[in-house]
């Protein structure tokens, strides 16, 4: 798996937050991560990234099955990417981590350039506003002109894009969302850039799916693989994590 594709695992929380699964799912995670656990102030804060945690481990272990999700160790890229330190794989395995609140998603992929992002659907977000803060002149002028509820739906296409292209690049927060911007269509998901923003349109492939009627999940692929990777789905359990 993974060698020339995109896996992506997703779980919602409400069907894996079963008696049991926490503690589980837990006991895979490093001290640090646990004492990172700890440290949220609510409990749902606390699963949440136990269980996003967990997932990581599990999905890199489905794809190196002969690495058990307790082995792997990570380290920091230079604006905070997490990467894969050790143990070393016969393929190079990189990875993008997301969650929203009652969502957990990951993707893991041979190429480097790839992530992923999901966010919680909100009916109560203001989108031109938000918009008017953060995002493209294009992208504001495309809001605009649409009633409200599909506004409402473009903003998270565009935000969750937006999310994944930059962890894609290993970004972070350090590339502003208005140097690109997006644009989604019924035939195409394309991307385009300021002048001073060096990178090309061509090099990238987005997707957009629903996990449930109140998430929005983008994946951004940097590949180059002609037409893009294909995408495998995975729903949790990856295994059964109670073992």
């Amino acid at each position: 798996m993974a060698d020339d594709r995109i896996e992506l695992f997703v779980g919602l929380i409400e069907t894996i937050d079963v008696p049991g699964a926490a503690e589980a799912c837990r006991r895979l995670l490093s001290v640090d991560e646990r004492a990172r656990a700890d440290r949220f102030v609510f409990e749902r804060h606390r699963r949440q990234y136990i269980f996003a945690h967990a997932m990581l481990r599990l999905a890199l272990s489905q794809v190196a099955s002969n690495v058990a999700p307790t082995d792997w160790t990570f380290g920091a890229g230079r604006y905070g990417r997490p990467f894969v330190a050790a143990p070393a794989t016969s393929t190079a395995l990189h990875f993008s981590l997301s969650h929203a609140d009652g969502c957990v998603a990951c993707v893991v992929s041979r190429h480097e350039a790839v992530g992923v992002d999901v966010e919680t659907v909100s009916r109560r977000v203001a989108p031109l506003s938000t918009a008017l803060r953060f995002f493209a002149p294009e992208e504001v002028e495309t809001l605009r002109g649409l009633p409200e509820p599909a506004a409402i739906e473009r903003f998270f296409d565009y935000w969750t894009l937006k999310e994944a292209y930059l962890k894609a690049r290993g970004f972070g927060l350090n590339l502003p969302l208005d140097a690109f911007a997006m644009q989604v269509s019924r035939e195409a998901i394309e991307i385009s850039f300021k002048p001073d923003i060096v990178d090309d349109p061509d090099a990238w492939r987005f997707s957009l799916c629903s996990p449930s009627p109140a998430h929005r999940l983008a994946i951004a692929d940097g590949s180059r693989a002609d037409g893009g990777l294909p995408i495998s789905r995975h729903a949790w359990p990856l295994r059964e994590a109670a073992e």
